[in-house]
């Protein structure tokens, strides 16, 4: 495992373990991460709020845009590895793993600018190799960062596997935490305390304590095909999204009795692919692209989660296919992204009703918001580009003549998007 690359950039990601934030939602079935933004102390005086989008093409390698919040632009367009398929931040270096590539990009915007050129930054995951082409490969599919320590699930090793870097030496440690089948996707406890692994194939979570840097407890069983998680604004519980029984499991995550266990299981829309935790609603939403709805998970305190069922079909919406969901960081709207009619949904948070649809880009499939409240992007993977709504009148942000929405090109096809505070 290596890292190569200019000192400057070198150190860029040293002094990034010092203040860390996270991106949660993906890959292989079109699993799509969730994005949740996590403010971080001090930080890179250069680097404003920004949307970081990876876009695969084909064989050839991918790229990430960094997207300025404020401005509306493109202020960066980076070379990634082959097939990335998600990205995580270290306060001013972006890590961005490349699934075919088997490894990990680390760039800083701050450092090398708005560079075309791959990063030298890579951060090497085992994959064959010329002397030995039958080995197992990493195949990374999901990056997180918990207590100074970077987090990627490695579904194609043997067995499969959680990689722990740690980004304080040069080059970075990388050691493997055994898990189970198929892990691809990571929750992490707002403390950092508890790393949660969802292992798709045999229907279980392993518990990974990342200040001991292995799986602590037996598998905590499941539904069936679990892909996407989501954690409480106290961390309390972790809820489980599972897409082959189209249900959402609720892992109790406190010390006590019932710990890192199921509480309750959830029935939601069918064929589910898609959860998101709104902290100032105490809510999570979940895309069901089998039924096409949106179910509304309420989490008050104190109370056994409830679950309501709001169907998309008819007037606003008029989707057909939800595919993704974000929800506004002050509690107000919802946004459902519809890959079928190119569309987004905005759900009134008040009164849990549909308010309007607002044309996107072709084939959206991923959405996100920044931490202001301010935007929200959805990634076409039709078109090769993004969209922006501001949310202060809900339209898309528009071209110097007012008229023809803005959106930017990523070349190649999008795939998922995070937000830096």
């Amino acid at each position: 495992m290596s890292l190569e690359g200019k000192s400057g950039a070198r150190a860029a990601v040293l002094a990034a373990v010092f203040s860390l934030g996270l991106f949660c939602s993906g890959c292989g079935d079109v699993f799509r991460p969730v994005a949740t933004p996590v403010p971080q102390p001090g930080g890179d005086p250069q680097r404003t709020a920004h949307a970081l989008v990876v876009s695969s093409n084909g064989s050839s390698l991918g790229t990430a845009v960094v997207i300025d919040v404020s401005g509306d632009t493109n202020v960066g367009t980076f070379t990634v590895g082959r097939n990335p398929v998600h990205a995580a931040s270290i306060s001013g270096t972006d890590l961005v793993v490349n699934r075919d590539d088997h490894n990990v990009n680390a760039f800083s915007l701050a450092v090398v600018g708005s560079q075309q050129d791959p990063p030298n930054n890579i951060i090497s995951l085992p994959g064959p190799t010329p002397s030995s082409p039958n080995d197992p490969s990493a195949s990374p599919v999901f990056v997180t960062v918990a207590q100074g320590k970077v987090f990627v699930a490695e579904p194609g090793l043997v067995p499969p596997m959680v990689a722990n870097i740690s980004l304080a030496s040069i080059p970075p440690s990388v050691s493997h935490i055994p898990v189970g089948n198929n892990p691809v996707a990571l929750v992490v406890t707002p403390d950092g305390t508890k790393l949660y692994c969802l292992n798709k194939d045999d229907g279980t979570v392993s518990v990974i304590f990342p200040a001991l840097n292995q799986v602590v407890g037996n598998p905590i069983a499941v539904g069936a095909s679990p892909v996407w998680g989501a954690v409480s604004r106290d961390g309390s519980r972790v809820f489980v999204l599972n897409r082959g029984s189209s249900t959402v499991s609720v892992i109790d995550t406190t010390i006590g009795p019932t710990t890192d266990t199921v509480i309750n299981t959830l029935s939601v829309g069918a064929g589910p692919n898609y959860i998101v935790y709104q902290a100032s609603q105490n809510r999570a939403y979940v895309t069901s692209p089998g039924d096409n709805s949106l179910s509304i998970i309420e989490n008050a305190t104190g109370t056994a989660p409830t679950v309501t069922i709001r169907s998309l079909a008819g007037a606003p919406c008029n989707a057909q296919h939800p595919v993704s969901v974000t929800a506004l960081a002050d509690g107000t709207r919802v946004y459902v992204a519809d890959d079928a009619t190119n569309s987004v949904c905005v759900l009134n948070t008040t009164t849990n009703t549909f308010t309007k649809s607002i044309a996107v880009g072709t084939t959206p499939v991923f959405i996100a918001s920044d931490p202001g409240s301010t935007r929200v992007y959805t990634a076409n993977s039709g078109s090769g580009d993004v969209s922006i709504i501001q949310t202060s009148s809900d339209t898309t942000v528009k071209q110097n003549d007012g008229t023809t929405p803005l959106t930017i090109s990523t070349g190649g096809t999008p795939t998922f998007i995070a937000i830096t505070p």
